[in-house]
């Protein structure tokens, strides 16, 4: 009972990393319930019979076709297929993200304005497309982001405006990481405890993992109810 598997994705397709790629992995898992990296909002529109006929009208008009996450491409011919309930858990943080997008481009534009952090963000994204989600669930992944955090850190230390960029730097991860992430367990275990099942899958941006993976240690020692995790691709 109630056991649950992160699984760590990316929301554009690339290479291996794909709708069909992850639909095994469901297969694979056979989850009753599927937590989903969406707001609710984004999730009733994405799954409603009217998003479906307006893709199918762009593409016989021949207009630029919708792009659809990769999870959500899977999930829906997942739900085609098997009796599932999908559980929206995001929240939306754009609002809140839109008052320093000038200053988030100003800190991205920073960063990759170095060789090596561009080298180390091609590699990753070179081996997303060769190895799929062997490669984004694998400690190697893991190690890949950590090194990116070093290397983010270091260069905020070496810049003139270190103030300005550590100040947007903590802005955004509380926002785009930690305030989301908070809120997704929440969501999953207040549905848990509501919601008795054997097998649920939560699919979330890979780069969350890791800080996910310290949230779920301190948030199994607080809850009433208690999660079977399992970190799909560890041994």
């Amino acid at each position: 009972m109630y056991n649950i598997t992160l699984v760590g994705t990316i929301h554009s397709e690339k290479g291996r990393c794909n709708s069909d790629e992850l639909y095994k992995i469901l297969e694979a898992i056979n989850p009753e319930v599927i937590f989903d990296e969406l707001p609710t909002h984004f999730s009733d529109m994405y799954y409603s019979d009217s998003f479906d006929r307006y893709c199918a009208n762009n593409i016989l008009l021949n207009r630029h076709p919708i792009v659809v996450p990769l999870e959500v491409k899977c999930i829906k011919k997942y739900k085609k297929n098997h009796n599932i309930k999908i559980c929206p858990v995001d929240i939306d943080t754009r609002q809140k993200l839109s008052k320093y997008q000038q200053e988030i481009f100003f800190m991205m534009q920073t960063f990759f304005q170095y060789e090596d952090y561009r080298k180390l963000d091609n590699k990753k994204e070179a081996l997303i497309a060769q190895e799929g989600f062997h490669f984004l669930n694998s400690n190697k992944f893991l190690d890949f982001i950590e090194r990116k955090e070093v290397m983010e850190s270091n260069i905020m230390e070496s810049e003139i405006q270190k103030d300005r960029l550590l100040k947007i730097y903590k802005l955004f991860h509380a926002e785009q990481y930690d305030s989301r992430e908070n809120a997704m367990l929440e969501n999953i275990y207040n549905y848990s405890e509501e919601n008795p099942f054997n097998q649920a899958v939560f699919l979330i941006g890979a780069e969350h993992k890791k800080s996910m993976i310290r949230k779920i240690t301190a948030y199994e020692k607080l809850s009433a109810i208690k999660l079977k995790w399992t970190m799909y691709g560890n041994k």
